[in-house]
């Protein structure tokens, strides 16, 4: 065969075979962005649903798409960011933020990205509950983080209450006074008993 016959085959071949990689860049390019989309306009139209599913419910919708600006410190230097939040409500004096969630791994607190929001949105503004909305499936679930604060009061109230019971318990009146006087001081100095109580971790009852 002639070599320049060979060559405009090698050279037919390799454009082929480059426009079928850029016509199959180009399909899986327009189908991600189609399906982006798709998610996009169903994500509108669940937050939009949303706003009559709350009524509903019987929550009053103080506003929507309300932004906060969350101001913090990276060693020393001064940032900044944005917080959107899908709705705010009111419902028997009390005010909840909202996040309105669609698609399978996101309705669920089992994705991490979904909860460090809520985390987010529970540290950074006051608020009374935070709710994560899967309006895929008509659901509400109120989400409550225990702040460091309240896990060392409960921790404080049973190590009380172990102490009381043991006190009336015991019936050895030395013991009764030793441990009464243990409560008096937890009862007097709460902060500083929070404080011992911290160098034990795992401390649990």
């Amino acid at each position: 065969m002639n070599t320049d016959i060979i060559e405009k085959i090698i050279f037919f071949v390799i454009v082929a075979i480059l426009l079928y990689a850029i016509a199959k860049y180009k399909i899986a390019d327009y189908r991600k962005k189609k399906a982006q989309k798709k998610r996009f306009e169903r994500g509108n139209q669940l937050e939009t649903e949303a706003r009559y599913f709350l009524k509903k419910k019987g929550y009053r919708i103080i506003s929507e798409q309300e932004i906060h600006h969350h101001k913090y410190l990276v060693n020393g230097e001064k940032r900044e960011s944005k917080l959107i939040l899908d709705y705010v409500v009111k419902r028997n004096g009390k005010k909840y933020i909202v996040e309105v969630k669609s698609g399978k791994s996101a309705i669920s607190l089992k994705d991490k990205n979904s909860r460090r929001q809520l985390l987010e949105y529970d540290f950074v503004i006051e608020n009374d509950g935070v709710f994560l909305l899967d309006m895929e499936n008509k659901n509400m679930q109120l989400v409550e983080f225990h702040t460091k604060a309240e896990r060392k009061d409960e921790t404080l109230r049973r190590v009380i209450i172990i102490f009381a019971i043991i006190g009336i318990a015991i019936p050895f009146w030395e013991l009764k006074i030793l441990i009464g006087i243990i409560l008096f001081v937890i009862w007097k100095y709460p902060n500083k008993s929070k404080r011992v109580l911290s160098i034990f971790p795992n401390l649990k009852f």
